[in-house]
């Protein structure tokens, strides 16, 4: 039996990685280093993917991390799919081929490492005795943060301003901080991929 937690991630990266000319990190650093880095090694991705709604993972230890031990931009992308978390993707999709073949992309949000930051942290954590402390960021959450939501970027406790938001297609939402590395990152952009 496979783990479907490991072929959406996967299949996630590899999509991330067709669509903006990417690469994958250095895995010897597996869980010290975001997943995908910039061709230029100027910012690092951590990529979560999810059911639209339930919602991408962000875990402490790996988030503070991050954060210690990554000296350039980081970046989290929150890649959702249509199939939803009440389906048994094990039992719907009996082989890794059968479920890759039923995966879609049907948003994505690129935010800077500051707002998942701040999403963390103002949010109720979940645990499990599997991993540590937890919280997700679900497509609507994510589209109000996208959209400016007053009331969401308050509870952020982030400047808007300081934010800029940039849809180059309908699927794919990208928020920099003060434009930092906007332009590198839709130069990358392939459009006919997404």
């Amino acid at each position: 039996m496979y783990e479907p937690r490991l072929v959406v991630g996967a299949f996630f990266e590899q999509k991330l990685i067709e669509i903006f000319d990417w690469k994958l990190a250095d895995t010897k650093n597996e869980g010290e280093v975001p997943d995908l880095v910039s061709r230029d090694g100027s910012f690092f991705v951590e990529v979560k993917a999810s059911a639209y709604n339930n919602g991408g993972v962000i875990k402490r230890t790996q988030l503070y991390t991050f954060d210690r031990s990554v000296r350039v931009r980081r970046f989290y992308a929150f890649a959702y799919h249509s199939i939803s978390r009440l389906v048994s993707m094990a039992k719907e999709y009996p082989t890794e081929e059968k479920l890759r073949e039923a995966l879609d992309l049907r948003s994505l949000y690129l935010f800077p490492f500051s707002i998942v930051k701040a999403h963390f942290e103002k949010s109720r954590k979940r645990t499990n005795p599997r991993h540590d402390d937890f919280v997700q960021l679900r497509e609507s959450l994510a589209q109000k943060i996208f959209d400016s939501d007053e009331e969401t970027w308050a509870r952020l406790g982030l400047p808007r301003r300081k934010y800029r938001m940039t849809q180059p297609h309908e699927k794919v939402h990208i928020i920099t901080r003060e434009g930092y590395l906007e332009n590198e990152i839709l130069e990358s952009l392939r459009l006919e991929r997404v």
